[in-house]
């Protein structure tokens, strides 16, 4: 059974990708804990990579019309990504979650469900020990989590996937298998069928131990975050465009600390750290070596110096970026965004790349139109980001394209917009 956490007066969102999870936590949603929330929303995100895609989007369509739930179907285009050879479920996962959140803010919505469980939780811990990912976040995915304006939450987390499968056999559930999840080329599917099920066949081990360290590793993290919090509260000197500490006592606090300890100013300019270990680490030597003044790191919006014996973290005044017309295809970097035009033939004339201007607005997908400015206020881009995002005019002056948050239907297959920090997010 799963857990309820959330409130009676919650709205919640269901991510439903058709496959047995996520079929099976909307079909206990709608027969075993209908009273335990206000209102039901549905979405689906319709990949377009494979045959099935079409049935599958009508599939669940027709589903949550059988049950009068409302249900909202986002088409990704990842064809670019694709013959660019990049990782299809890491684009994939960033563009769903991008929009998950776009429609929680839309719907107004308390709680976003996925149907994550619990062996997927024991896949991300063993991938994320064996790739280095466990110094500054949780090893695995958490059952609830505080999103902005709204609460992410697993309620299967605890049950396996025996379980669901049971579940779904007793109650009769409809389902889609995708055949990609049984692809060993993706690292993760490699994990699921190759890897675990040798280590937890051996006598010896349990693959259920993981857990046990994901939750040591997690109430560390905690101890972690809170060693932070007090470092800043009383160390960290700030102002609005600059904070300042002690290199002494900093280099007194342990090495995963001052990891976070940085994570946390940074994320007030940056919405995901574009730091790694490495990089915190090869700073943390240059900090202990006796050289007076040197500048650590510096990006579009930041820098971080020592300064004596100071550590600095300070805003960066840029220089505006300047229009400019594409006559031809080809790639094009638009200050920390590239730009592939793969034809100029279907726009009948160049390309103006440009920033937001007052009284810029979008055509809707579906009708009416939208200022730039409320596009931006409600993807949440930080203030001092949003003169640096490129602006796309055609040949007859609509805008066609603004950054990764707006592409016009005409140009879908055209034009293939990247932030170039993308590539270094992960921690």
């Amino acid at each position: 059974m799963m857990k309820v956490t959330w409130k009676e007066d919650d709205h919640i969102v269901v991510a439903v990708s058709t496959g047995i999870d996520s079929m099976v936590l909307l079909h206990r949603l709608l027969h075993q804990y209908q009273t335990t929330y206000k209102q039901l929303s549905v979405l689906h995100v319709h990949h377009g990579l494979r045959r099935g895609s079409d049935e599958e989007a009508e599939f669940v369509t027709q589903y949550c019309e059988q049950y009068g739930i409302p249900i909202y179907v986002k088409r990704l285009h990842l064809q670019p990504i694709v013959e660019a050879g990049r990782s299809i479920q890491s684009d994939a996962r960033v563009a769903r979650y991008r929009w998950f959140e776009d429609m929680m803010h839309q719907l107004k919505g308390d709680v976003l469900m996925t149907a994550h469980h619990f062996d997927d939780l024991i896949e991300t811990v063993f991938y994320r020990i064996f790739t280095g990912k466990v110094y500054r976040s949780a090893l695995g995915m958490q059952a609830c989590e505080q999103r902005h304006g709204y609460r992410l939450m697993r309620p299967m987390l605890e049950e396996t996937k025996s379980d669901i499968a049971t579940y779904q056999h007793d109650h009769n559930v409809p389902y889609f298998e995708d055949e990609s999840n049984q692809d060993t080329k993706y690292v993760r599917n490699m994990i699921r069928h190759d890897m675990l099920p040798i280590i937890d066949a051996h006598e010896q081990f349990k693959i259920t131990h993981l857990k046990k360290l994901y939750d040591m590793h997690l109430e560390s993290i905690r101890v972690f975050e809170q060693m932070a919090d007090d470092y800043i509260a009383v160390q960290v000197k700030q102002t609005d465009h600059q904070y300042e500490m002690s290199i002494q006592s900093f280099n007194k606090c342990p090495e995963h600390v001052r990891m976070i300890i940085l994570d946390k100013l940074i994320q007030k300019w940056e919405n995901i750290v574009p730091v790694s270990d490495v990089q915190y680490h090869q700073w943390f030597v240059q900090l202990t070596q006796p050289i007076a003044q040197i500048e650590l790191h510096a990006s579009n919006t930041w820098r971080i110096n020592k300064v004596y014996d100071k550590l600095t973290l300070s805003t960066v005044e840029q220089a505006p970026l300047q229009a400019m017309y594409l006559k031809t295809p080809g790639y094009y970097q638009f200050g920390d965004y590239e730009i592939r035009v793969a034809s100029l033939d279907a726009l009948r004339g160049p390309l103006l790349i440009r920033t937001r201007q007052d009284g810029d607005r979008v055509q809707l997908h579906s009708h009416g139109h939208k200022k730039v400015s409320r596009l931006m206020i409600d993807a949440k881009v930080p203030q001092h980001t949003r003169d640096r995002i490129p602006v796309i005019e055609d040949a007859t002056g609509d805008i066609v394209a603004v950054g990764t948050l707006y592409q016009h239907i005409k140009v879908n297959q055209i034009i293939t917009i990247a932030y170039l920090g993308d590539e270094n997010n992960e921690k």
